[in-house]
């Protein structure tokens, strides 16, 4: 590989290099860590970044766009998040809490080699909040198998003290790389109550992210917060998703409105309507293509 030189023609040194490495694999578009990573490589050369340096860096994009990753053996997937990061290995863990175990991740392979057992106050924590959980995920199921077909659900409970808190985090990556586009969609939800309470406090998040790059490079990123109390009297699953399904329909058809002025009105305003002579040229005119192919040639000569 060539040395990868500043402006001023010197090659830089390492630290510099691996700041350079860092931003290039954070901004990997959707699906495209892969990629990125072994031009990565490719550029810093032989030694250039060991694999503890490299597997930190892709740790921190599997986390921020919720890489879905096979459980061995357990036939379902679970998201790498930073609500199931766990401390120790240098939060190169996470938790499933399907399975109340801990994910061994392979995350510049961004795949799960193995499982580990909880220790055992992170454990009683699960075990505290294991009801709450199970409704609301299966509850949330259903509402993401309608909505986001083929998306991929985590959910998890926390029982602290007398606070319980109940987390879903969906993600959906959509790539065709033969028509040079991917998209990534995010959404987390987590709601807090005191147990017996009759409301309880909604935060959540959804993030939209499309990258098209056919002789170009145009990206679209998204995203919005809310922060909601709901009445959780008839029970936390049933609000927890009647109150994203109407806050996700809102961001919808916000996005919807977007596209409709972009289209209308921005791109229009990009675009000459006419030729500078404010006269359409007449393609069907044989006549008239070849006197601007004859033009044309002229000029370049």
């Amino acid at each position: 590989a060539a040395p990868v030189m500043g402006d001023d023609g010197l090659e830089l040194p390492p630290a510099e290099k691996l700041a350079i490495a860092r931003s290039f694999i954070q901004l990997s578009p959707p699906g495209q860590t892969q990629k990125v990573v072994q031009d990565v490589i490719t550029l810093m050369g032989d030694g250039g970044i060991d694999a503890k340096a490299l597997d930190e860096m892709v740790m921190r994009v599997n986390k921020t766009q919720f890489l879905p990753v096979s459980v061995p053996g357990a036939g379902y997937s679970v998201l790498l998040t930073a609500d199931g990061q766990l401390e120790g290995d240098g939060g190169l863990t996470f938790l499933d809490p399907q399975g109340k175990q801990a994910l061994v991740i392979a995350h510049a392979e961004q795949r799960c080699t193995g499982v580990q057992e909880l220790d055992a106050a992170t454990r009683a924590e699960c075990d505290g909040a294991d009801r709450y959980r199970e409704d609301v995920h299966t509850a949330m199921q259903q509402y993401v198998a309608e909505h986001l077909p083929g998306a991929t659900l985590t959910t998890y409970g926390f029982h602290r003290g007398s606070t319980v808190k109940v987390t879903c985090c969906i993600g959906r990556c959509n790539m065709n790389m033969s028509n040079y586009w991917s998209g990534l969609w995010r959404a987390r939800w987590s709601c807090e109550m005191t147990e017996g309470a009759s409301t309880a406090r909604l935060t959540g998040s959804v993030a939209a992210f499309v990258h098209y790059f056919e002789d170009g490079n145009v990206q679209l990123d998204d995203a919005t917060t809310f922060d909601q109390t709901i009445q959780v009297e008839g029970g936390l699953a049933a609000a927890f998703v009647k109150e994203v399904a109407h806050l996700e329909a809102g961001f919808v058809r916000a996005m919807e409105s977007i596209y409709t002025t972009m289209s209308e009105s921005v791109l229009n305003a990009l675009r000459r309507r006419l030729p500078i002579t404010k006269v359409k040229f007449d393609w069907d005119n044989k006549a008239a293509v070849h006197k601007l192919a004859a033009s044309l040639t002229a000029a370049k000569v």
